[in-house]
């Protein structure tokens, strides 16, 4: 069996010494913070890079992966239809709902500091001696705050969030902890949360930035959890090298199962028998779907397969105890889990999907701006309203349009040189179907109109362009035209209206999409920088229908 460069099996097997439990009679007693500080010195600083879990980089790379896609996509395609205003409505939300969960958890601090007992040199000695002792062998340097209270829904609970981190811990553990003879167990339970604090903090803050946001919805934390189980098991196997002793992690295991009184006593090999159960069946696989936290049984089974490949001797010894069958069992659900602690972590393999990841990001950007097209400015309101389900309400009947094939139907005059002048701005696709229309007496300004004719798949079965002297006139006939629809409106219901800004084609104007007197579908937009009023009109086609039409890349004009 190959050694592991960091922990060998004789390091495993010689504890570390007790801090504080020589002290001569009559001598004053040692300063608890001295004494942490001499005893951090004399611990090995251990590399946690080289204890992770071998599943860990690859499932950080699947969270990571995920959270680049999901969340970039999400905000591109919002920034596209909704613009930069919405983006930062968005981000405004979200600081709002992050800085209420930072205030929870600054009040859940407060009122720990009148509830609990917060642990210093002072309060508990030998508890923040060692939790000294193991930050400086892990190597994490972030302040984490314990508390000791009489009762938790969990022996040790960590609470973590915008850098405030908290360790919750049973007054009855720890009493019992902080024994002698129990400090490699209490070594152990610290290590497992600073070891899985400082694989956290190894990450790259952006990716854990993408990931918690990832998180927010819920729905999609089964890519983020199988990450969160994996630090849990890095965390063990850190605390393992902390502890030194196989058999003591087991029993500090023990303690976070059964509790302290019946830590010692556990036959190992039923629980190892238990352990394969949950470790071969489904549901119990299944139901840890969404959980940060591993089976507390899976992490014995990963403590012996590290141990297997660290310390070969202590694990072959604690075989030994077992019944054969149960023996056999172990290693039998164990075999692809030893598989992975000889193999290693495949850092590469889990960079490669986090580079490819945004390489596809990128290209989806590219395709969204560049190949999709769209108007540029869409109201946040607008889109709000098209994307929430449209509520059925009474039909309004707004005014006739300007034009359309049941109010205005086309009768050819012969050509004048405004309606020449006009039908240079039809589209070249059916330009040649379009002639010369007499406008509505009602209608002021209109100095030509033209009614076309296209016969495209998805065309309009009638578009008629008007020209008008002025801006006033022109959207006086569309507000006239228009009367009813709402930006907040459906356009296969009372009518929606809204502004656009295409690169090409027509230039900044209004539109509106509506059901006409007639039943027929009506899409109406302007063109202020030509002063022109365009009116598409079907029979068949819904007003929706024609809408995508006009932000289709089709050439609807004028140009």
């Amino acid at each position: 069996m190959p050694q592991s460069p960091v922990v060998s099996g004789s390091e495993l097997a010689d504890p570390q010494p007790l801090a504080g439990a020589h002290a001569v009679p009559g001598w004053p007693a040692p300063d608890p913070a001295a004494q942490a500080l001499a005893a951090a010195r004399a611990r090995p600083a251990l590399d946690v890079r080289r204890l992770r879990h071998p599943s860990e980089p690859s499932r950080f790379a699947l969270a990571a992966s995920a959270s680049i896609l999901l969340v970039g996509l999400g905000l591109l395609v919002l920034l596209r239809l909704a613009g930069v205003l919405a983006l930062a409505v968005l981000g405004a939300g979200l600081l709002m709902v992050l800085g209420l969960v930072w205030w929870a958890v600054q009040v859940h601090r407060a009122s720990l500091l009148g509830a609990a007992a917060r642990v210093t040199p002072e309060t508990f000695p030998v508890l923040s001696a060692a939790a000294g002792e193991v930050k400086q062998q892990v190597g994490y340097t972030r302040p984490v705050e314990i508390f000791v209270t009489a009762h938790t829904e969990v022996p040790v609970r960590l609470t973590s969030f915008f850098g405030t981190h908290i360790l919750l811990m049973e007054g009855d553990l720890v009493a019992d902890l902080v024994k002698p003879g129990n400090r490699p167990q209490l070594d152990f339970i610290l290590a497992t949360f600073f070891g899985k604090l400082k694989v956290k903090a190894l990450a790259w803050a952006p990716l854990l930035i993408a990931i918690d946001a990832l998180q927010l919805p819920q729905v999609l934390n089964f890519l983020i959890a199988p990450w969160e189980r994996a630090t849990v098991y890095t965390g063990d196997q850190v605390a393992a090298a902390c502890c030194g002793s196989l058999d003591e992690s087991i029993i500090a295991l023990n303690r976070l199962l059964v509790g302290k009184d019946l830590a010692h006593s556990v036959g190992m090999s039923g629980l190892m028998n238990q352990a394969a159960t949950v470790r071969r069946r489904w549901l119990p696989r299944l139901q840890q779907l969404y959980s940060s936290y591993p089976h507390l049984t899976n992490r014995y089974l990963n403590l012996l397969s590290f141990a297997g490949q660290s310390a070969p001797g202590q694990a072959y010894a604690f075989r030994g105890r077992l019944s054969p069958a149960t023996n056999a069992r172990v290693y039998d659900v164990s075999a692809k889990l030893a598989r992975l602690h000889h193999r290693g972590p495949r850092r590469v393999l889990a960079y490669s999907w986090i580079v490819a990841s945004t390489a596809l990001l990128g290209l989806a950007a590219f395709a969204i701006f560049f190949l999709v097209p769209q108007n540029d400015l869409v109201t946040l309101g607008s889109i709000l309203s098209s994307s929430a389900p449209a509520t059925p309400g009474p039909a309004v009947t707004p005014p006739a349009p300007p034009a359309g094939p049941a109010t205005l139907p086309p009768s050819p005059a012969p050509p004048t040189d405004p309606a020449a002048a006009l039908a240079a701005h039809a589209p070249a696709a059916f330009a040649s179907t379009c002639s010369a229309l007499t406008p509505q007496a009602a209608m002021t300004g209109v100095v030509a109109a033209i009614g076309c004719a296209p016969t495209g798949a998805g065309d309009p079965t009638s578009v008629q362009y008007y020209q008008f002297d002025n801006a006033t006139d022109m959207n006086a006939a569309f507000e006239n035209a228009v009367n009813g629809a709402t930006e907040d409106g459906t356009c296969d219901q009372a009518g929606q209206r809204g502004t656009y800004q295409f690169t090409n084609g027509p230039g900044a104007g209004s539109w509106a999409c509506y059901y006409d007197t007639g039943n027929d579908g009506d899409m109406v937009w302007t063109d202020t920088g030509l002063n022109i009023l365009a009116v598409a009109s079907d029979p068949v086609q819904t007003p929706q229908q024609l809408h995508d039409w006009f932000f289709s890349p089709a050439d609807t004009g004028p140009d």
